[in-house]
């Protein structure tokens, strides 16, 4: 009788198949050796896109000046808080929410030059802030009643919600002007672009103003029987990026 025993292996092939396929789908997305590798020796190009939106400003910024210089300090301080609560009263009735009203007050003690009389100075300064051309106007008509010092005019600017809704839109247009900048280089050079190595969204450049009229920044004695118009015009947000590319 044979005692021998042979024992035999049955491969599965397919299963066998499957395996390497996987394994080598698995080097390949690893590997990625369709793509390019850039290392710190390969050439770029640096671009910068810039963009200009004019938009009209949505909110209007009120700060007029009051000074109140007086021998007597309590006087001088009586003077200035009986026009801070004329003042803010006033721009209360006209519609102004508390939120949109800040106050501001300050003080000096002058002296002569004989170090003896000397002068008590004081200053207020509101800043109002309102996102209607028709209030703008009805506070600026009633700051030229109040006898405030330099300007009455507001600053025309854009809000927080209007500023974020123009920098969207151009850092879109920024970015495709770099783009464009950098193909219209490459084909003037000879060159192709490769990947984006870095991208410098610092944001806007600056928010431009048009200049007001001296006439219409400064008041005039006859002012309370004068009335100036609000005219914001458009102001320009500026916006740029920067974008460095690969060559090859």
């Amino acid at each position: 009788m044979d005692d021998s025993q042979t024992i035999t292996f049955k491969i599965n092939w397919r299963l066998v198949s499957l395996l390497l396929a996987l394994g080598i789908v698995a080097m390949l997305l690893l590997w990625r050796p369709w793509s390019v590798h850039y290392g710190p020796n390969n050439r770029t190009i640096s671009v910068t896109g810039q963009t200009t939106i004019k938009e009209a400003p949505d909110e209007f910024v009120f700060t007029p000046n009051y000074d109140f210089t007086n021998a007597d300090k309590t006087a001088a301080l009586a003077a200035l808080t009986a026009k801070q609560a004329e003042v803010v009263t006033g721009i209360k009735k006209l519609g102004v929410a508390d939120k949109s009203i800040k106050t501001d007050s300050s003080g000096s003690r002058d002296y002569n030059y004989d170090d003896t009389a000397k002068t008590y100075t004081y200053n207020f300064t509101p800043t109002v802030t309102v996102s209607s051309r028709d209030l703008a106007q009805k506070v600026q008509d009633y700051l030229v009643t109040t006898d405030p010092t330099g300007s009455v005019s507001p600053n025309a600017q854009f809000s927080e919600t209007l500023r974020k809704k123009l920098e969207t839109a151009a850092r879109g247009a920024a970015t495709k002007d770099a783009r464009t900048k950098a193909e219209q280089s490459a084909a003037n050079l000879g060159f192709k672009l490769g990947a984006v190595k870095s991208v410098d969204d610092s944001g806007s450049g600056g928010i431009f103003m048009p200049m007001m009229s001296r006439d219409a920044l400064s008041v005039a004695a006859d002012a309370a029987q004068t009335k100036i118009a609000v005219q914001p015009g458009q102001n320009d947000l500026e916006y740029s990026v920067t974008v460095v590319y690969y060559v090859k």
